[in-house]
């Protein structure tokens, strides 16, 4: 394990203990990393290539992170969070908030990087798979799989009347998603058949079925999808 990761971790999770006062979360990440070589080239990353938005982008999700961190401090193993795994998903984790705008990937990133330092169940394969996913998936494919996933949550979370939720797929992703052309839904939905994360291909668009609405959507995520949605919830 490197000096530079270790001190890394373990400063932020010090200093994150000794402190109570959540509004001096950011400055408090911002001084540990600020003690480390590898704290100094992001800050110089942030200053020469990162322009305000994506600086405000990580200050939001370094607190958020930090206070988070505070709240499942009792499930945080001291000693495998010293890992250079752990670290890994935490460098890759802001990299990925810094390069991505949307709500939903941010969300992912963030329900990744703290699933990764408390479960221990998963493969680091696997949570290294999963984060890279983040990076590669659209934010179409994220809201698919999640409203696949788990249709009432998604609809309710979008502020979308339930019984607005009617026909077939073409229609019901029409109410979901009406500013995206169904072309590019129907290729995306395809890819997610493609990767192994749902069970059901493009053609489910153009087949007549005896039901419809939120009825017909049933159990279409793998258990590889399921899986991938899990591990992208913050714990």
């Amino acid at each position: 394990m490197s000096n530079i990761n270790n001190k890394l971790v373990k400063g932020i999770k010090e200093e994150l203990k000794s402190s109570s006062a959540t509004e001096h979360i950011f400055r408090i990440i911002t001084a540990v990393l600020a003690s480390v070589p590898i704290g100094a080239s992001f800050a110089a990353l942030i200053k020469d290539y990162i322009p305000n938005s994506k600086l405000r982008r990580i200050e939001d999700f370094a607190k958020r992170i930090a206070e988070d961190l505070k709240r499942l401090e009792d499930k945080l193993d001291k000693n495998y969070i010293l890992k250079d795994e752990v670290a890994y998903m935490f460098e890759q984790a802001f990299i990925g908030v810094a390069q991505n705008y949307q709500k939903e990937k941010i969300e992912s990133f963030r329900g990744i990087l703290l699933n990764s330092m408390i479960r221990q169940d998963i493969k680091q394969g696997e949570k290294e798979y999963f984060l890279n996913l983040v990076n590669r998936l659209s934010v179409l494919h994220i809201r698919i799989l999640k409203f696949l996933a788990n249709p009432k949550d998604y609809i309710q979370g979008q502020e979308i009347n339930p019984n607005s939720i009617q026909g077939g797929f073409r229609e019901i992703f029409r109410t979901l998603m009406p500013e995206i052309d169904m072309f590019v839904i129907e290729s995306s939905f395809n890819d997610l058949y493609q990767m192994g994360f749902i069970n059901t291909d493009k053609s489910i668009f153009h087949t007549i079925t005896s039901s419809g609405g939120l009825q017909l959507v049933g159990d279409r995520v793998s258990d590889l999808g399921k899986k991938f949605i899990e591990f992208c919830k913050a714990p």
